[in-house]
């Protein structure tokens, strides 16, 4: 939608004016909800659970939210382990969905399995559909990114991935691949004195878990490829465990959740770690992040203490922290892409909430 003609474009946001409501709650599946995902048309939500389904949910167009829809259209069942992660092809007439090592591709008309690939060795963690609508790429805990075509052959793999990857994005303008997650690096014998050399050794992550010649230590990365070339443009270490990684629509910001109870932005055009949003909190599960608002101009984050929490994304303000959830974490929430005042939250208590932005003229937003 274009925030030009947007009825929320200029409104203000702030702790004591924020307002959202629940508008639905989607309780079909059996157990916890680890993802979910909008397709590109904003009128279905696909979401990801322990109880080895996906479901395709049947929102609606509709404005008004007494009349927003919220029924399964289809329950995808086929899969032998649970499921974690999820993506829609750009015409949203294929969805991806992984289970442990596999990926299976559903056609989203009829619910029929067409394809079922499984060239990973361990769970496939992230799966992300190419914004030229190509194919999609894959991404696993055994350091391998694969990119498939539309009929799901494999095409390439991306050699010497240093990381276990547990998140992975692509910008819109497909210049860059970023991933998120562990490698391992060697550790500097201590006769080492030249200080500088021993910070390089600490700084590049190796590939090589195996090495037998030096103790090897863990460590947490963003790295940026070039989609094109493959070759890194960025490797950034942080000090703490990295879950998701979402991507702002001008294909500059990287928003990635940062255990125990951070989520950062990074500048991908400078290397630069630019805003903080603190708060929430994660230290034992997945924990997903998105951009939201007009613009993307609020950053949303689930929490394992079973709430929402929003920032405005420009000063990093604490906007609201939305409870309703039942017990366990939040682990994902996701804007709905046509639909600038609705947003998804899934979590442990099985349940999917449909969230509306309340939202009032002259700037303020009704509490």
């Amino acid at each position: 939608m274009n925030a030009a003609f947007s009825p929320l474009s200029d409104y203000q946001y702030d702790r004591e004016d924020f307002s959202c409501i629940t508008t639905n709650i989607l309780d079909a599946h059996t157990d916890e909800v680890w993802n979910i995902a909008w397709s590109h048309d904003g009128l279905r939500l696909a979401s990801a659970s322990k109880d080895k389904t996906a479901i395709i949910w049947q929102m609606g167009a509709s404005l008004d939210t007494a009349s927003r829809k919220g029924v399964v259209e289809f329950t995808l069942r086929e899969h032998p382990f649970p499921v974690f992660s999820l993506a829609w092809s750009l015409d949203d007439s294929v969805l991806a969905t992984s289970a442990d090592q596999l990926i299976l591709l559903w056609d989203t008309k009829t619910a029929e399995c067409i394809h079922t690939l499984d060239s990973h060795s361990e769970t496939v963690s992230a799966l992300v559909w190419l914004p030229d609508g190509s194919g999609f790429v894959s991404a696993d805990l055994d350091r391998k990114i694969c990119r498939w075509d539309m009929a799901g052959k494999l095409q390439d793999d991306w050699p010497g991935v240093p990381l276990r990857v547990t998140d992975m994005a692509v910008t819109l303008d497909m210049s860059r691949l970023v991933i998120v997650g562990m490698g391992y690096v060697a550790v500097p014998p201590t006769t080492t004195t030249d200080a500088s050399q021993s910070a390089s050794q600490e700084s590049t992550p190796d590939p090589s878990i195996d090495r037998k010649d030096a103790p090897m230590q863990s460590e947490n990365r963003i790295i940026v490829y070039n989609v094109k070339s493959k070759a890194i443009e960025l490797s950034l270490p942080t000090d703490g465990e990295l879950t998701s990684v979402k991507i702002s629509e001008d294909s500059r910001f990287a928003l990635i959740n940062h255990a125990p109870n951070e989520v950062h932005l990074w500048d991908l055009s400078e290397g630069r770690l630019t805003r903080k949003f603190t708060g929430q909190h994660q230290g034992h599960h997945v924990i997903r992040s998105c951009f939201g608002g007009v613009g993307g101009n609020l950053v949303l984050s689930g929490s394992e203490d079973r709430n929402i929490y929003v920032w405005h994304r420009d000063t990093g303000v604490l906007a609201k922290i939305l409870s309703g959830h039942g017990v366990g974490s939040v682990n994902a929430v996701s804007w709905n892409p046509c639909n600038e005042r609705m947003f998804a939250s899934c979590s442990d208590d099985a349940t999917i909430r449909i969230w509306d932005l309340l939202a009032q003229p002259a700037g303020k937003i009704q509490t």
